[in-house]
């Protein structure tokens, strides 16, 4: 399906022989928008206002005719988002518009290449499940303290996750990181700390594009 997009006036007002239509139809690494789990796709053009430049997979699956530009050459940039809105594919391309005709363009968005790995976290409190230590929420703490105090908060989440004592952590920068958690129990004035990392384990080595298994013990607070 492609969507017709709304131009800048200086575009749309573009007519006659010194003018031609614009239709781009995409592929990301040499597959569809679902296939390479493309969720929303975004389009710029240098010096041109389009609204909306961004829509769904489902919206513009196969590209879009982006209407009438003067005869010219454009740098346009084709952006694949996942459903987080995270960047994954992306490419700019130079396109010459030739007046008079309509001008079509195939352009494959190459995937962008990855920076940062992610962290698959197991967690037990005094060596029981959550269920057994009745926890219900659980903050990770990224480059704890040697105590298991501060570092970087990188969110609360349920304890038993899609049925996993666990969660996991993304975005994180390659190398040695090491992890801590707090085990929340939620009571009717809300949640209270229950369990705390004494002793955070040994570093664990993040590797670029790669799932790092990590497992984080927790203790009753003194």
């Amino acid at each position: 399906m492609r969507r017709i997009l709304l131009l800048s006036l200086i575009a749309a007002a573009a007519c006659g022989s010194s003018s031609g239509e614009l239709e781009v139809d995409w592929t990301f690494d040499g597959v569809s928008c679902a296939d390479a789990q493309v969720a929303f796709i975004q389009i710029d053009i240098a010096n041109e206002v389009l609204s909306p430049n961004q829509f769904s997979c489902q919206e513009a699956s196969l590209g879009a005719n982006l209407g009438v530009y003067y005869a010219g050459d454009y740098h346009l940039t084709v952006t694949g988002l996942d459903a987080n809105g995270s960047v994954t594919h992306q490419v700019t391309q130079t396109l010459r518009v030739v007046g008079g005709k309509k001008n079509s363009f195939a352009v494959d968005v190459p995937r962008v290449a990855e920076t940062t790995g992610s962290a698959s976290m197991t967690w037990t409190f005094d060596g029981k499940t959550c269920a057994a230590a009745n926890v219900n929420n659980v903050t990770i703490l990224v480059d704890p303290d040697a105590n298991g105090s501060g570092g970087v908060n990188a969110g609360t989440v349920p304890c038993n996750a899609f049925g996993t004592d666990g969660a996991s952590v993304e975005n994180l920068t390659p190398g040695n990181h090491t992890f801590a958690i707090l085990g929340l129990r939620t009571l009717s004035d809300g949640d209270h700390l229950v369990y705390r990392t004494h002793h955070p384990a040994a570093p664990s080595l993040i590797v670029i594009g790669a799932i790092t298994d990590v497992f984080v013990s927790a203790e009753s607070p003194p």
